[in-house]
């Protein structure tokens, strides 16, 4: 003699499976399905979750083989942030890093930004990657986040890097015409108003997209560092300097640090970074790890784009 619950399980397993063909092969909504079958969408949601846990579905994500999603999810929980992006780097040739994180993160980019988009960048060595990976982009707006260093500190001025990238978007460029550190926190403050910066100034609030880099003062990876007097150094050091974004300087538990020093500088605000929705970091190297994990500390990072082994240090870091 059969059993009757077997019976009565085989039609609620075929609705399972016609309602898990028609979302996700047929592509249609949940209240389609449930007016075109005559129930609820309620049930089509329990239907859907049935289909799941028998097996009659089964989802697999095809990953580049270049991510570790794992570790990604893992360092994205366990530092509180939207995201994180890890690329394999086992196998890396000393000073691929950059180059890697950087392909890494264009890709990244060609998937959220959209026509309407404005994109803000500073500089640095692993944003000058990721602009050269960059194609196929939608038109969009491009603003320079920061003023710039002294040419013989970075390959690509964050001018010329403004430019690279509007120039494979189509879009407008708005580089910042002005140095990172003027003389005086008032001088700061007048350019800030200045009308010839106006246009630069006034797009941070249109940002959609922020991409940063991240530098470190302990030891010593920043083009910011470089930018100080020996006293300013110390003073910053004394306070806890451990990584700047952008110009924003924080200890090693992500608290901004406020001096007179920093008051010199010319860019975006810490308060404006926090209003943009996406603040994706290109950073990478085991050199940069505190500094790193301080930034994702700080609440300025929603996406973080780095390499394996960084990621491992990171992770032993927040443990």
């Amino acid at each position: 003699m059969s059993d009757p619950g077997a019976r009565a399980r085989t039609p609620v397993s075929l609705e399972a499976a016609i309602v898990a063909r028609r979302y996700y092969i047929d592509d249609r909504q949940k209240n389609e399905i449930a007016e075109e079958l005559g129930i609820s969408r309620f049930k089509v949601a329990r239907l859907l979750d049935e289909a799941k846990a028998s097996g009659i579905v089964r989802i697999t994500v095809d990953m580049p083989a270049d991510i570790d999603l794992p570790v990604g999810e893992e360092l994205a929980r366990a530092y509180g942030i939207t995201r994180a992006i890890v690329v394999r780097a086992i196998d890396a040739a000393p000073g691929a890093t950059p180059g890697l994180i950087g392909d890494a993160a264009a890709q990244y980019l060609r998937g959220i930004v959209g026509p309407s988009d404005v994109l803000g960048i500073s500089w640095g060595t692993s944003l000058t990657a990721l602009v050269d990976a960059v194609s196929n982009l939608d038109p969009a707006e491009v603003v320079q986040l920061v003023g710039g260093v002294r040419a013989a500190e970075l390959e690509v001025s964050g001018v010329e890097l403004v430019r690279r990238l509007a120039r494979k978007t189509g879009g407008r460029a708005h580089p910042l015409h002005a140095p990172l550190l003027v003389r005086t926190p008032a001088m700061a403050e007048e350019l800030r108003r200045d009308p010839s910066l106006a246009d630069v100034i006034e797009s941070f609030d249109r940002l959609s997209v922020a991409l940063v880099g991240i530098g470190s003062w302990q030891p010593p990876r920043s083009s910011l560092f470089g930018e100080f007097t020996e006293t300013e150094r110390a003073e910053l050091a004394a306070a806890g300097a451990v990584a700047d974004i952008c110009a924003i300087v924080v200890d090693a538990e992500g608290r901004e640090i406020e001096s007179s020093a920093l008051s010199r500088s010319v860019g975006i605000s810490a308060a404006e970074l926090r209003r943009v929705p996406e603040v994706v970091a290109v950073a990478g190297g085991s050199e940069k790890t505190a500094a790193i994990a301080a930034a994702l500390r700080s609440g300025l990072v929603r996406t973080l784009v780095t390499d394996s082994h960084t990621a491992t240090g990171l992770l032993a870091a927040a443990h």
